[in-house]
């Protein structure tokens, strides 16, 4: 099936290669509890699903031949279907929302889904844990929310933004398949890092004011012992969350310092990062992982 499609995001990760209707039904129930449903007789079909996930993060790529309907129960996480072909009604709760390549929207933890998916679909499923997020979000505006995070209902999955996170999310599919577990431990965390934040930045929530909001730089004492703890966790993933810990600011603070900093000194901006950790390390390359993470 695999050569009749030809190849896709995350074939290197298979967990359903079926087309067995009834097969495809204890499959899916296996992975991740979800009830299949068809809306009508259908004769087998091809189904596949692709499917990697840290302790953080789970990304999945689905394809369908026939239209199918599944009950998702609730989870702990929060999970944004991007479809790049096909699409699908969604509804949980309250909402009901269509989904396709130019419409998204997230689904919170702690709610159960009805998914209707069209015949000939390709998707992207990423889902990130409820406290890693939550987390994160407490690191990007500098203090733990003072309220639930509430994504916006729907949004347009083909502008700007959403665009970005798309392409990163290619980019990481594209990685995965090309490295797999040769990809270095260091660079797999501040991808993961880089997702997250721009999972929040991109899909307009309750807390995008003040993630849009102008903020003033952090101190240069504060930079400082960000670089300090840079180079001395050269050979460590660079989180959001220890950076604000022991700078005692918030991300966005810090960031925008970095931006503001001269080239010329210690410090200008995230090549120093590079430089210092290709400097540390004879692995030879250099990349800017640390600057992914505050995107």
């Amino acid at each position: 099936m695999g050569n009749k499609m030809g190849p896709k995001p995350l074939d290197s990760f298979p967990i359903i290669r079926l087309r067995n209707i009834e097969e495809i039904r204890e499959a899916l129930f296996r992975f991740n509890g979800a009830r299949l449903n068809l809306p009508r007789r259908t004769e087998d079909f091809d189904f596949k699903v692709n499917y990697w996930h840290s302790q953080n993060i789970g990304l999945s790529y689905w394809i369908s031949g026939s239209p199918v309907q599944l009950e998702a129960p609730d989870t702990n996480f929060f999970r944004q279907q991007i479809f790049l072909r096909g699409g699908a009604d969604i509804r949980f709760g309250r909402i009901e929302r269509q989904v396709t390549n130019e419409d998204t929207c997230v689904v919170p933890p702690e709610v159960s889904v009805n998914v209707d998916i069209s015949s000939g679909s390709e998707q992207f499923v990423f889902r990130i844990e409820a406290d890693v997020l939550l987390n994160k979000l407490a690191a990007l505006i500098g203090r733990a929310p003072s309220q639930g995070l509430v994504f916006a209902q729907t949004s347009r999955a083909n502008n700007q933004a959403s665009g970005h996170l798309r392409r990163m999310l290619m980019f990481f599919a594209a990685e995965l398949d090309a490295l797999g577990s040769k990809m270095p431990s260091l660079v797999l965390a501040e991808l993961e890092q880089a997702l997250i934040v721009s999972f929040i930045c991109n899909n307009p929530n309750n807390y995008s004011a003040f993630l849009d909001d102008r903020t003033l730089p952090a101190a240069s004492w504060q930079v400082r012992r960000a670089e300090e703890y840079i180079e001395a966790h050269w050979d460590q993933p660079i989180t959001i969350e220890e950076l604000v810990r022991v700078t005692s600011t918030s991300a966005r603070s810090l960031f925008h310092q970095f931006k503001f900093i001269s080239s010329n000194e210690a410090a200008g901006n995230h090549r120093w990062a590079s430089r210092n950790r290709c400097g540390c390390s004879a692995r030879g390359r250099c990349s800017d992982e640390l600057t992914s993470t505050f995107q």
